[in-house]
């Protein structure tokens, strides 16, 4: 069983199997921006064994695409055991006991083993030690239960095996490649070092044992075998009912790292503890936000999501060229550790008002790949820079053109790779974004700027003149809605590319701004001035238009019953979704039209948005865990409160309520909790800018008391707290700072002034 606690709360997590792979790969798994590590999981299936550690910078030459995130082979319990006999300890058959606590950022387990007779209960309790290292501590206690019936001498062995592996796209179990070698070791009294080589890095595994109860009736031998050295703990049963030990591990590249400062903490177990948990406390202090309602599931889902972008993001600033951002973070190896659009769009979205510097870094993982942009632009015939839509930790494009079906292992073509052309447009709205929050004018200067006029001389590029449609056009391209390709005229994809030209034309004349050709400048304003955009009349009302003729095709079941996970109707369409097929229906995957209205309320009238809103969403299938974000906001700015609610939990708990197969490996759906916390703040409270300010405008769902949250602005961190409809309070510390209220009805924090 798998609880998620926070505090004095804890919810029982139903219908995820042990051995599944979601089990792990979902739900209990550990990082930071450097590293991700799969704790000790009860009863863990050989798949589920695969991925077992991720480091941030290590990548390899990859299986079905050009690169990969390596999975790595990380130290661990191997085998529980009889000295004398070799006999197994052999599950009990009760079922284990998986505890993530959030408030701690720590997994514990609890199992329970027999052997002649006599019940044994192991429980292991891991953590990582900081934010910008890679070191894991482990604790571990076996405990003899009930009465003695004979005395035991078990031992167990702990060391690295060499089963972790990578499969093909992170999603396939009979087609994988191993990226590392266990190498050479050595031993000091009880901490021993294995080197890991992959094809581009030597990595060092210092590992320590530290005996923390009874260590006389404790004896430790180091065995050197084909999994590499492993630490042999032989613990005597004869006078003592229970033993208990820690094991500290650190990883880093060979030579950064030697045995006299591999753990700064002297060993010393309770400090390592009480520190990893006061600088909890203060990340939560920080960063928490709690939703006040009967509901307690609901809060709970919104911890957990927070907890996850909180784990992926802090620390991220110490990489010195930026941070790349995988899709699943460091939690699988699904998607090969690229980064897609939708770090910007959301997850950026989230540190942009939560840790302006974490933005920044990921920002800066874009801006340090920019000569790859400009030549990938040059390759693909167009000017400027051109992002790609999947983009490895070199700033590749790493998509695969063709993909392997399994079972049927059929070749189907994937046609993201060359038709999504919006990124270098979502690029320049983050950019923009963190520049309207932070006001850092220093960034936008060194490099912000740049990033600006390279995305919109590329967006720039992609436009053609159109005689039929006396309009500039955009041919045979894939929106975010996967289900279409080939399409001409996405209306998302010419707006965004639109709106990169107009801000760039907007900052035209600001000091340090690249200087633009007046000519240049006139074809610009005249493009963006011409730009078709596709809109189609729906109960007399017109709204956008998914892509050019998307109005013709014909309508698809309507999707009116609401469950968890993807909303198809019938196996069919589960069936060519996974088959990549284009549809020739009006289903969509995500809806385009409410992302971008999610982005850009200003730009489209309530009266458009209701009905946009009414016509899509029944439409939608919500297999992207994107898809419920935007959702969430636009009905939040409708008044929807309720609907925008449940799109904030099914966000929120997107992994723990959704577990479709028990092989479901595809990790972490962070852009999903990053869309949770856009509903509630950008969605709920209103959360805007104008002109400068700080503005709400505050709803409350009808079965939630008040719910909180809190925001970096203009380098102060506030408290905000939602009390009812166009009701709120925004605490700078203890004190309560004064708001008023404007003509268009929101709610403005009243500046300071000197």
């Amino acid at each position: 069983m798998l609880t998620i606690s926070y505090g004095e709360y804890c919810e029982d997590i139903v219908g995820i199997e042990p051995r599944s792979s979601s089990f792990a790969a979902c739900v209990a798994t550990l990082v930071n921006p450097l590293m991700g590590v799969r704790p000790h999981m009860p009863k863990a299936s050989p798949r589920t064994q695969r991925t077992q550690l991720l480091l941030s910078q290590v990548y390899a030459s990859g299986v079905g695409v050009s690169r990969e995130i390596i999975s790595l082979p990380a130290p661990a319990i191997l085998r529980l055991y009889d000295v004398d006999t070799g006999a197994p300890l052999e599950p009990t058959g009760d079922e284990p006991i998986v505890v993530l606590a959030l408030d701690q950022a720590t997994v514990s387990s609890c199992e329970q083993f027999q052997l002649e007779g006599v019940r044994y209960e192991l429980k292991i309790k891991q953590f990582i030690d900081s934010p910008d290292d890679c070191m894991v501590s482990t604790l571990v206690s076996l405990k003899r239960v009930g009465a003695a019936t004979g005395s035991h001498r078990l031992r167990l062995d702990y060391g690295m095996h060499g089963n972790a592996l990578n499969e093909y796209l992170g999603a396939c179990d009979w087609l994988t490649a191993r990226h590392y070698e266990i190498g050479q070791g050595s031993i000091d009294q009880a901490f021993f070092s294995v080197i890991v080589v992959t094809a581009e890095q030597r990595l060092r595994y210092d590992v320590r044992i530290e005996q923390t109860h009874s260590p006389e009736n404790s004896v430790i031998s180091w065995l050197h075998g084909q999994e590499g050295y492993v630490a042999s703990v032989t613990l005597d049963f004869s006078s003592l009912c229970q033993h208990q030990f820690a094991v500290h591990w650190r990883v880093g590249a060979d030579g950064e790292c030697n045995t006299s400062n591999v753990f700064p903490y002297d060993y010393d177990v309770a400090g390592i503890q009480s520190s990893h948990t006061d600088q909890w406390y203060r990340v939560w202090s920080e960063h928490d936000v709690t939703v006040q309602t009967g509901q307690a599931r609901t809060d709970l889902g919104m911890k957990y999501a927070v907890f996850q972008l909180l784990q992926h993001g802090i620390g991220a600033v110490y990489e010195a060229n930026g941070a790349i951002s995988p899709a699943r973070g460091l939690t699988s190896t699904y998607h090969s550790g690229a980064t897609f659009f939708d770090t910007e769009l959301h997850k950026c979205i989230f540190w942009i008002w939560n840790e302006p510097d974490v933005a920044k870094a990921l920002i800066d993982y874009r801006y340090n790949n920019m000569e790859r942009a400009l030549e990938y632009a040059r390759a693909t015939g167009f000017c400027g820079a051109r992002f790609p839509e999947a983009s490895n930790d070199q700033g590749r494009e790493n998509g695969p053109h063709y993909v392997l079906t399994y079972p049927a292992r059929e070749i189907r073509r994937e046609w993201s790779v060359d038709e999504v052309l919006h990124i270098s447009a979502d690029v320049s709205y983050a950019v923009n974004k963190y520049w309207e929050v932070t006001g850092d004018d220093t960034f936008m200067e060194s490099r912000g700027y740049e990033m600006l006029i390279e995305s919109a001389r590329f967006a720039a590029s992609v436009f053609k003149w159109s005689e039929s449609r006396q309009a500039y056009v955009v041919t045979s391209v894939m929106g975010p809605d996967e289900y279409h390709y080939h399409v001409d005229n996405s209306f998302f994809t010419n707006f965004m590319l639109r709106w990169c030209i107009r801000l760039a034309l907007s900052l035209c004349g600001r000091s340090k701004f690249p200087g633009l050709p007046e000519t240049q400048r006139r074809e610009w304003q005249s493009l963006a001035d011409n730009v078709y955009l596709p809109w189609m009349t729906v109960n007399g009302v017109s709204i956008p238009e998914e892509f050019e003729g998307y109005s013709t095709l014909p309508d698809t079941l309507l999707r009116t019953d609401k469950k968890r996970g993807p909303q198809f109707v019938d196996e069919d369409e589960r069936k060519n979704a996974e088959r990549l097929q284009n549809f020739d229906s009006q289903l969509v995957k995500q809806a385009d039209i409410i992302l971008l209205m999610s982005m850009f309320p200003d730009d489209f009238s309530e009266t458009a948005k209701r009905v946009a809103f009414d016509y899509y969403e029944p439409r939608t299938v919500h297999e992207s865990s994107l898809s419920y974000g935007p959702h969430a906001v636009v009905a939040a700015h409708l008044g929807r409160t309720q609907i925008s609610a449940d799109f904030i939990a099914r966000a929120s708990r997107y992994n723990l309520d959704f577990t479709p197969v028990d092989d479901y490996s595809n990790g972490l759906h962070l852009s999903a909790y990053a869309g949770a916390w856009q509903g509630l703040v950008e969605g709920l409270s209103g959360l805007d800018i104008r002109s400068g300010q700080l503005a709400f405008r505050p709803r409350l769902p009808a079965h939630w008391d008040a719910y909180h949250f809190t925001i970096q602005f203009r380098g102060r961190r506030l408290r905000v707290s939602v009390l009812g409809d166009n009701e709120l309070e925004i605490h700078q510390g203890d004190q309560q700072l004064a708001t008023e209220r404007g003509q268009d009805g929101k709610i403005y924090l009243k500046e300071r002034h000197p």
